[in-house]
């Protein structure tokens, strides 16, 4: 009973959406009019923070890139011994603000989307989340502070603010070829580690007597994974002419095996490419194709005679002029 007590507890602390729009409205109306300004509606905010086809969505989303890049850099000269001596209070207050800045832009995300749940589980939510956690975290546990780095996953809304979409596209058509060969990789992997506990096995035969370096297998194993992977650290090496034929052949046998995953991934991505030529010479659309505008959308820009094929764009997003439809 208590714990079913606990659970019902735990999930009344969690506001239902008219309370969450409840609170967004009092807590940021309530900071608009100190401002003496006017809270904008969920309209107004979506128009601003999810699109970029206005000019106060433009300038929003190229102040938000700023503030992204100060704070990722932000932990990154803060570990420079030198300058955490005489910049570490200025460096916290600047995180500070811009923790608390994401925040509320989080928040007004939530509060402003048509589908709340749904931003919230999408990568961009997910990664948005995780750019302010560990620093709220951090007061708590200190070592998680510099995890905030990975607020340089949000540099990736630079592809839509710059309508780069094709990169994003080309971006999808790599990870679904790794995706699609990876039991192939997997396999691949398998019959590394097995070459690797077969060869260090053998360099321990040959040299585990002579060579302190090699004095278990566990030792031959490292030794092995060093040398087909091309690294070569040089902290373990044969000392017997034996163990140094070994070694030569295990290098030859490297650069063969380093070319196979390159290739298997490269095959996957010619198929999805000649796929996608095909379906296209068809006429019929395919899953990595982006969606074209109908023709009645197209409206050319009175002001710079742009072309705008986007049917909600109200401002021309090369001059910011308002289209007439």
């Amino acid at each position: 009973m208590r714990r079913l007590w606990l659970i019902k507890k735990i999930l009344e602390l969690i506001p239902t959406r008219e309370k969450y729009d409840r609170f967004i409205q009092r807590f940021f109306g309530f900071i608009f009019t100190k401002l003496k300004l006017t809270f904008p509606t969920k309209a107004q905010l979506y128009s601003i923070i999810f699109k970029s086809d206005s000019p106060a969505g433009k300038q929003f989303d190229i102040y938000l890139l700023y503030a992204i890049g100060i704070s990722a850099f932000i932990p990154i000269l803060n570990s420079i011994p030198t300058l955490n001596t005489y910049l570490s209070i200025p460096f916290l207050v600047l995180e500070w603000i811009l923790t608390l800045a994401f925040t509320a832009e989080y928040l007004l995300r939530i509060y402003c989307a048509k589908k709340s749940v749904h931003y919230i589980l999408s990568f961009y939510g997910i990664v948005d989340a995780l750019s302010i956690f560990p620093f709220y975290l951090a007061i708590i546990f200190p070592g998680l502070q510099s995890v905030a780095i990975i607020r340089i996953l949000r540099v990736l809304r630079i592809f839509r603010i710059l309508n780069m979409g094709g990169f994003m596209k080309e971006a999808y058509v790599m990870l679904m070829s790794i995706k699609r060969s990876l039991r192939k990789i997997l396999i691949f992997m398998m019959f590394v580690f097995i070459t690797a506990v077969i060869l260090g096995s053998i360099m321990y035969t040959i040299e585990g007597d002579i060579n302190p370096q090699l004095s278990s297998i566990p030792k031959g194993i490292y030794w092995a994974i060093v040398t087909l992977t091309t690294v070569g650290y040089g902290d373990i090496s044969p000392i017997t002419d034996m163990g140094q034929i070994v070694a030569s052949i295990v290098m030859i046998l490297a650069y063969s095996i380093i070319a196979v995953p390159t290739g298997i991934i490269s095959a996957e991505i010619i198929a999805a490419d000649l796929k996608r030529n095909k379906l296209i010479d068809k006429d019929i659309e395919p899953d990595l194709k982006e969606p074209e505008s109908e023709p009645d959308n197209i409206i050319n820009c009175s002001n710079c005679n742009l072309t705008i094929t986007d049917k909600d764009a109200k401002y021309c997003k090369r001059c910011g002029a308002p289209l007439d439809r």
